[in-house]
């Protein structure tokens, strides 16, 4: 004998698995975005943390004195960014390209991962970071003295 009943779901069952897709998503979207925000705020300070140990290895082959320009060179003729890892200033996050580094100016408001140096002295320097909504970081890292 054959069954002549067709199987399968009700509206009603595709609806509440559809409301239960919604509410996890609901709950998980927010979360996701939060954690990303952070990662990225996590990159911004290690770039930052990066770019204080280049100044300090600038400091130590430059007679103890850091650099005041981007154009700032050691005797061999090398830069700043050209003693930082990979011989490029670190990567911000949000553009993917080396970030930028301005001198005697704090970053720019709403540029996300700018760094600075400000004040930047020969004998010492306040370095500075845009968060991932463009504001500046509280973290402020300072001269190794």
């Amino acid at each position: 004998m054959r069954s002549t009943g067709v199987r399968g779901f009700t509206l009603i069952e595709l609806m509440i698995v559809v409301i239960v897709i919604g509410i996890l998503a609901a709950i998980a979207i927010p979360n996701y975005v939060s954690i990303e925000r952070r990662s990225q705020e996590g990159v911004v300070k290690s770039s930052m943390h990066t770019l204080q140990i280049s100044l300090e290895d600038f400091s130590i082959q430059n007679n103890s004195f850091y650099p005041t320009s981007a154009s700032s060179a050691l005797p061999d003729g090398r830069t700043l960014a050209m003693v930082c890892p990979g011989g490029a200033f670190p990567v911000n996050p949000f553009t993917h390209v080396p970030s930028v580094v301005d001198f005697n100016a704090n970053p720019t408001p709403g540029l996300p991962g700018e760094l600075a140096l400000n004040p930047a002295l020969d004998h010492s320097y306040m370095l500075k970071g845009n968060g991932p909504l463009g504001d500046t970081l509280s973290l402020v890292l300072t001269t190794g003295q």
